[in-house]
């Protein structure tokens, strides 16, 4: 009996744990707009983020800057240590280490991603096979997902909760055809009629509101009228620095320009002209964090090549659409449809390896990334998202068919490891630290000096223009200056490098 009540405490013990540990559902409660403008007048350079100023932040907080760098004054060479292991390495089940070089080359382009051109692009990362590129995205996607889902990340997108009482007219009961009232009548009764159809509509009569959720994730903030935005935003935030860049700076535009999606445009006008009053309109307004899942193709969407083309187009919830129906009575108001796109907008959407049935997905973005425009039968679909593909040498002919979309595209190069200290990381990972007691010091670092020197040219023109004598090294480095190379690519300029050559080493070579 003893052993029962204990066993019994044991498990309540473990549910209550549970229970304080596990407050998604309170994090993914929705919260009234009124609410929604006061967390955006205490955290405004979080709340007004889109997808690029999202992921840019997720870099900036899980990538790490030293104060370090390696630079010269003027044109000469200039890098900067970036220490990626928290974004690749942590937390992953396959670690993609990072090299100095491509570590410059990324965080270079994620400063374009929200200051540059944001839109309009898709983004390649371009390598040969086995330089780890689906390692690489998939651990990025992974941490921007849990990013996304903190409080930090947290950004949040329109529900709609329209109250049942205050839109239906008392006067008349619900438009239903002649067909639906003899079924009902005849299944029944007259006396249940009009109480089972509330009922199939509504899910029970005690329903106090319809919840419609925006299906494209927009901002809640974008439902306030273009005209009116930036009155309210004078008012709301305080005289600051983001303020400033707010208004001025291009990366905002959107705050100002970009309208709600089609779906909500409609419910918002429709009920302006129902109620004739904004204030009440915006009491059916909700804001709910945006939550990000991967596996349900909510806000990241990833396609293999093997995966194949979805048989629907177009996208509609047959239940959701006749409850709008039956509450504005009118079945042509507001139409409840959308395509896959629409998941990932103000998200991302990746292709891994062009080829196969990702070479049609490839195509079909050509006019997404252009116009930003998706049409879904008579209705534009406006698709703001972060487009992300993989791609092998071999694979460029896919696409040299479209040569206006080379415009679009921006390479990011993932080649080889050249850095000899993160070769031996990889050797770690593979085959466990044990394996450093099995060799000789040093004997490890010569072995991932001899496989580098497999990835690096023998000749180049460069190396051959900036230092025209290398027998003057010849105590220092090989005669065809291969470890000094791979010194510079660690990011180390070599002690024994004479001063002249130092002076001319730059950003060229």
């Amino acid at each position: 009996m003893e052993t029962h009540t204990s066993k019994t405490i044991s498990v309540d013990q473990t549910l209550e744990l549970l229970d304080k540990s596990m407050t998604d559902y309170q994090r993914l409660k929705p919260v009234p707009f009124e609410e929604f403008l006061a967390i955006l007048n205490a955290k405004p350079s979080q709340i007004l983020r889109n997808i690029f100023q999202a992921f840019h932040d997720m870099i900036k907080t899980y990538v790490v800057e030293p104060e370090e760098t390696l630079s010269e004054e003027g044109d000469q060479l200039s890098f900067t240590n970036y220490d990626c292991s928290r974004l690749f390495v942590e937390g992953s089940e396959n670690p993609f280490f990072t090299d100095m070089l491509f570590a410059n080359r990324f965080m270079k382009q994620m400063e374009y991603l929200r200051h540059g051109a944001q839109q309009n692009r898709i983004y390649i990362f371009y390598g040969p096979h086995g330089c780890g590129k689906s390692t690489f995205l998939n651990n990025l996607l992974k941490k921007f997902e849990q990013y996304a889902n903190t409080e930090e990340g947290l950004r949040y997108e329109i529900v709609w909760r329209l109250n049942i009482k205050k839109l239906q007219d008392k006067e008349k009961s619900l438009t239903v055809s002649a067909f639906e009232k003899l079924i009902h009548y005849v299944e029944k009764g007259e006396d249940g009629f009009k109480q089972g159809t509330n009922e199939k509509l509504f899910g029970s009569a005690e329903a106090e509101y319809i919840e419609i959720p925006c299906i494209s994730h927009d901002n809640p903030f974008l439902a306030i009228p273009k005209d009116q935005r930036r009155i309210v935003l004078d008012e709301l935030i305080k005289n600051d620095e983001f303020k400033w860049r707010l208004f001025t700076e291009k990366e905002y535009e959107w705050v100002f320009k970009e309208e709600v999606c089609t779906i909500c445009s409609s419910i918002y006008h429709s009920l302006l002209e129902r109620l004739g009053n904004p204030s009440e309109v915006y009491k059916m307004l909700y804001a709910r964090p945006y939550y990000f899942n991967r596996r349900l193709g909510n806000g990241i969407s990833v396609f293999n090549p093997g995966d194949s083309p979805l048989k629907q187009d177009v996208l509609s919830n047959e239940m959701l659409q006749n409850r709008i129906n039956s509450l504005f009575q009118d079945s042509n108001i507001i139409s409840y449809q959308y395509s896959r796109f629409a998941k990932i907008n103000n998200g991302i959407y990746a292709l891994m390896d062009i080829k196969s049935h990702n070479i049609e997905r490839m195509v079909e973005l050509h006019n997404i990334i252009s116009e930003g425009l998706h049409k879904v039968e008579d209705i534009e679909e406006r698709v703001d998202s972060l487009f992300f593909a993989l791609m092998n040498p071999e694979d460029k002919r896919s696409i040299r068919d479209f040569p206006s979309f080379e415009d679009r595209i921006q390479y990011i190069d993932i080649p080889y490891i050249l850095d000899m200290k993160t070769e031996v990381k990889i050797f770690i990972n593979i085959f466990g630290r044990h394996i450093e007691g099995g060799f000789l010091p040093m004997v490890l670092e010569n072995f991932a000096r001899v496989i580098i020197c497999t990835r690096i040219g023998k000749k180049s023109q460069a190396l051959a223009e900036w230092i025209k004598d290398p027998a003057k090294y010849k105590n220092f480095c090989d005669d065809q200056l291969m470890l000094l190379k791979m010194e510079l690519f660690s990011g180390k300029i070599p002690k024994w490098l004479e001063e002249e050559d130092i002076k001319s080493l730059d950003n060229k070579m």
